[in-house]
């Protein structure tokens, strides 16, 4: 059974912070995920103040499973989340990563006072149709060898708890979410798409010898289109660079909410 009707479904979401608090920051977390991937960042940025919400995006974590994964459909959902107490203001910041970058740009595209500055991790921008099978069949047997001793193995920088979230969100994401996610996005082209955004954009690239998903090449054509658009290598960061360096990533949020017109 498919569909193709669009419908936005309600988010399960985590909470750092006072609620009603600015600044207010949203995060979106990557391809088999979850909220609870971001405790690090989030915890951080509550320390200085901030309102932090993670959401679990649909078919992931605690949010609802449903029959179409495209990155419209993501975005319909995370458009739905507001800050506490100031609906009408939209998000100081949004954090996205990988897959979440990909569903900020396009929600943000789309309502230009959603967010008032995206700092991106890594964004999945482009997937050549080519590679759609390929893809799938990598990503999906992943989800079975996703062991928390195993992950810290591979990556040495993460915290122990940065394995054991990831192992047990993975295992709540189906195959079909993996396979239909890509699917579902026949035409994953979004660099034309992000260089319309109004808000301020800043991409943190991993490094571009560890298998980065945003290339140099993009970060400098979008430089080139867009004044609100800049973008930096994480060196030594592989594709997880919230686990890696999430020192880093408070850090130029921090900066860049500090660096926003208006912000004291």
């Amino acid at each position: 059974m498919t569909s193709n009707a669009a419908y936005p479904v309600q988010l399960s979401t985590l909470r750092w912070g006072p609620p009603d608090a600015r600044p207010a920051a949203l995060l979106l977390h990557g391809l088999t995920s979850s909220a609870g991937t971001w405790w690090q960042v989030a915890a951080a940025l509550a320390a200085e103040g901030w309102s932090v919400t993670a959401a679990d995006l649909r078919g992931h974590g605690a949010s609802p499973r449903t029959l179409r994964y495209a990155l419209d459909d993501y975005a319909g959902d995370v458009l739905a989340l507001a800050p506490h107490g100031n609906p009408v203001r939209g998000w100081d910041l949004v954090i996205g990563h990988s897959l979440g970058g990909a569903v900020a740009t396009v929600a943000a595209a789309r309502h230009h006072h959603w967010a008032r500055a995206l700092l991106l991790l890594d964004p999945v921008l482009d997937v050549p149709e080519d590679r759609h099978d390929t893809l799938v069949t990598d990503l999906v047997a992943e989800l079975g060898e996703l062991d928390p001793a195993a992950l810290l193995a591979a990556n040495p920088r993460w915290h122990t708890e940065d394995a054991t979230q990831k192992a047990t969100a993975a295992r709540l994401v189906s195959p079909y979410v993996v396979e239909r996610t890509v699917r579902d996005n026949e035409r994953w082209l979004l660099e034309p798409v992000a260089a319309g955004i109004r808000s301020r954009v800043r991409v943190l690239a991993a490094d571009q010898e560890k298998g980065a998903s945003f290339t140099t090449a993009e970060g400098e054509r979008l430089s080139a289109t867009s004044p609100l658009f800049d973008f930096a290598v994480v060196d030594g960061a592989a594709h997880s660079i919230q686990r890696d360096d999430p020192d880093r990533v408070v850090a130029e949020a921090l900066a860049l909410h500090d660096g926003l017109p208006g912000v004291l």
